[in-house]
């Protein structure tokens, strides 16, 4: 009796210590997958701004125009970071397959495993019930062979299926943590892989975009800057050295007019009209003999006859009817 509970507890405290060996995987996979998961979402985002940078770059090394050299590196910088951006998605997709793929089925396994334990403990349970019942068939019918051997036959039946379960859930349990150490180590060094391909491609794409952005002539490129910004500044002198001129001869255009028109005007104001030319001869015949006498004393007279003034548009019109001004002579 003492031995077979001996070995009752044996099963038990070995079920218990594999029980919490799951557990502990099962915790800690869990962990390492949520993490791992976490550091490739990271990688995904870094992987996406890097390529916005890459065509914000690029769209800047079109629109430069006057400074070719470093059109040329940021043309070249771009596209470098470009393939490390591929690289970096390829280094997205290795975690992804190679990491936490593996790490995630870990939720089931241990599921499956947790499985086998409690069906170990079934086993056994079924065993003990067994167990008490022949001990109970022995003390109320100590001389009934009959239900002693077929109480000792379904004991011996639930100890051949314990041993069998235990027989199983040992090589169960030895497979499971053989496939957790080598998942685990499988799963760190093709994280290690997969970074060192990356970097190490990354070192050498970073060292010609290094090189890419040292190439660019500073000089030269200042040099251009200054050529374009001449040639600007000449245009725009000779713009406007031909506005000045513009505003020179329109300036001269309205002063001439200006001008012909006041002459234009004097002219028509000194014409006398046919009107005065009729009245300066009638008075010219009527004093002739009063002319004639008076020659020695006579002195030189001016009649000038003025008409109220009007608008430049009336004047005009009237200028050929209306006599502006009439002078004679008087002897």
């Amino acid at each position: 009796m003492l031995r077979i509970r001996s070995q009752s507890s044996v099963c038990e405290q070995e079920a218990k210590f594999v029980q919490d060996r799951i557990t502990a995987v099962e915790k800690h996979f869990a962990e390492l997958c949520t993490t791992f998961a976490a550091f490739t979402r990271k990688s995904a985002r870094l992987r996406d701004k890097g390529d916005e940078l890459a065509k914000i770059i690029h769209t800047y090394a079109d629109s430069e125009t006057v400074n070719r050299s470093l059109s040329t590196g940021l043309i070249n910088f771009s596209a470098t970071l470009s393939v490390i951006g591929d690289y970096r998605d390829a280094e997205v997709q290795r975690l992804d397959a190679k990491v936490v793929a593996p790490l995630s089925q870990y939720a089931t396994i241990c599921k499956h495993a947790r499985d086998d334990v409690k069906n170990t403990f079934s086993a056994r349970d079924r065993e003990l019930a067994r167990r008490r019942h022949l001990d109970k068939v022995r003390e109320r019918n100590p001389r009934n062979r009959q239900m002693i051997s077929q109480a000792e036959s379904e004991l011996m039946k639930a100890s051949v299926e314990v041993t069998r379960v235990v027989k199983g859930l040992e090589e169960q349990i030895d497979s499971f943590e053989r496939r957790k150490l080598h998942d685990l180590k499988s799963v760190l060094l093709d994280f290690v892989t997969v970074e060192l391909s990356f970097h190490t491609k990354a070192l050498e794409l970073l060292t010609k975009a290094y090189q890419d952005v040292a190439a660019i002539d500073e000089t030269k490129d200042l040099e251009d800057f200054r050529v374009t910004r001449g040639n600007m500044n000449g245009e725009f002198r000779e713009t406007m050295r031909v506005s000045d001129s513009v505003a020179r001869l329109d300036t001269v255009g309205r002063t001439s007019f200006r001008q012909a028109y006041s002459l234009t005007n004097l002219a028509s104001r000194l014409v006398p009209s046919p009107v005065a030319s009729q009245k300066f001869a009638g008075r010219g015949t009527e004093s002739a003999d009063s002319t004639r006498t008076g020659l020695t004393n006579s002195s030189e007279s001016v009649q000038v006859e003025e008409y109220p003034d009007s608008t430049e548009e009336t004047e005009s019109e009237s200028i050929r009817d209306k006599p502006v001004r009439t002078r004679h002579k008087s002897m």
